[in-house]
């Protein structure tokens, strides 16, 4: 990322400190100057039991493994350049060309897969009312799309020469991890000042 992009970040990491400590104090002062209000003091006994005892179950969110998901899913896409593949379709060499009609054949057994497990009577991944929603597919949706978009790319890269053996894949993998590092402790902080004023406003 480059210096413009590392100091919007970091004062977006900044603003959520000070909110937090914001939450901290604020909550302290309302509650010793209205106790009458329904509200949870963070420097209370019980406030600071929480605040330390909680913090695994706060980060420990659906919404971190999405992220982490997307971020592996869209490291091995880039790595992959099956994107500037799709976009360049006609300068493609006989090799890219082949990758790509590997990728539409998993593509089409995808799909006819998850048809199967989702479309006919009784399927596998429809939920006890027999809908997509609530459901095992609803419930993995984000896994679902994620592994197919990293298979494709994985299939891509590797059929093409763009990622080159194991260790180009494991690469790839990882790629995005590093890519998107400055959304980690942006989660970490946001996170934690929401559950925390769920606590204090007793949600």
């Amino acid at each position: 990322m480059s210096n413009r992009t590392n100091r919007i970040f970091g004062t977006i990491a900044l603003l959520l400190v000070v909110a937090q400590a914001l939450a901290i104090i604020g909550s302290w002062l309302i509650t010793a100057a209205m106790p009458q209000l329904s509200l949870r003091s963070l420097l209370s006994a019980e406030g600071i039991r929480w605040f330390c005892g909680h913090i695994d179950d706060n980060l420990a969110q659906p919404l971190l493994v999405w992220l982490i998901l997307a971020a592996i899913t869209w490291g091995v896409v880039d790595r992959s350049r099956i994107i500037s593949a799709l976009r360049n379709l006609r300068r493609l060499d006989y090799r890219q060309r082949f990758a790509l009609r590997l990728v539409a054949a998993e593509a089409v057994a995808a799909a006819v897969m998850l048809f199967l497990l989702t479309s006919v009577p009784h399927a596998i991944l429809l939920g006890v009312t027999g809908h997509l929603f609530p459901s095992s597919f609803s419930q993995g949706f984000v896994f679902i799309v994620c592994f197919c978009l990293t298979l494709f790319a994985v299939t891509y890269g590797t059929m093409s020469g763009t990622l080159r053996g194991m260790g180009g894949v494991f690469n790839a993998l990882t790629a995005g991890i590093i890519q998107w590092r400055f959304v980690w402790p942006l989660y970490i902080l946001s996170v934690q000042l929401w559950f925390s004023l769920k606590f204090i406003l007793l949600l």
